[in-house]
């Protein structure tokens, strides 16, 4: 039962940091924001972004958001972005299967295939009865 909910612990701690963040952005030059839910942060270093901040460039500055996929996409100088939940390259059929259901499914797999692998274990190690 331990080694079952270590692996449970374990998938979950999986598909949070799976879902946890949804781009990086790079700083170029001039300055960066990002508004993260608690109003607009300057920015000098590489941040991990989530689904709906903002970044926000100078007039003179630019950054580039990287998502997952290796897209990467340039901020306009005097522009506001805000991070969508799949990369602006991904297109059709491929762009809806990648986005989060991707980690779930994933995620879900492993459950399974854990929960059933637990169960054999506790099914092999039964005493059968006696008549």
């Amino acid at each position: 039962m331990r080694a079952f909910l270590g692996l449970a612990c374990f998938a979950f701690a999986f598909l949070a940091s799976a879902l946890s963040w949804a781009a990086t952005i790079e700083p170029g030059q001039g300055d960066l924001s990002v508004n993260q839910g608690q109003g607009f942060q300057r920015v000098n270093t590489r941040i991990d972004a989530n689904v709906g901040d903002s970044v926000m460039v100078s007039p003179n500055g630019s950054a580039t958001v990287s998502y997952p996929d290796g897209c990467q996409v340039p901020v306009q100088p005097g522009s506001v972005m805000t991070i969508a939940p799949l990369s602006p390259c991904a297109s059709g059929s491929v762009a809806q299967d990648y986005g989060y259901s991707a980690a779930w499914i994933m995620g879900a797999a492993f459950l399974g295939a854990t929960g059933f692998a637990v169960y054999g274990i506790v099914q092999g190690n039964k005493t059968p009865a006696s008549p």
